[in-house]
């Protein structure tokens, strides 16, 4: 997997994380995505990986059979990245967790975003 992918992917699964509660607008058919992650994807896409294809991106995405799977292709795919890459994976990330308010959180960022955010910032390590 190309490491602009992982990055794009990383970030979108943040936005798929499942919560008790929303408060933002969720795009059609999701469950947990809002449309302020799906806007706040796009912006990534165009700044960080305009190299990247979302038919690529949804290619790849569905090929994997569970988020666990497919954040482990993910951290593999990065593993032989800089420090300097890796960290705007995980500010990407962050970014798509802060791009909508969530379960009431002040910080915008709910429990579960900022543990798979940890999760994946200790697996690249």
């Amino acid at each position: 997997m190309n490491p602009n992918l992982a990055l794009l992917i990383l970030s979108w699964q943040v936005a798929c994380l499942y919560h008790e509660n929303e408060t933002e607008k969720l795009l059609p058919g999701s469950a947990s995505a809002t449309e302020a992650e799906s806007d706040t994807l796009d912006q990534i896409h165009d700044e960080l990986t305009p190299d990247v294809s979302w038919d690529d991106f949804n290619d790849t995405y569905a090929r994997y059979s569970s988020a666990k799977e497919r954040a482990g292709a993910c951290v593999e795919a990065l593993k032989g990245e800089t420090p300097e890459f890796k960290s705007k994976v995980l500010e990407s990330m962050l970014k798509v967790a802060n791009a909508s308010r969530e379960d009431d959180n002040e910080s915008n960022v709910s429990p579960e975003e900022m543990d798979f955010i940890q999760q994946i910032r200790e697996a690249l390590e």
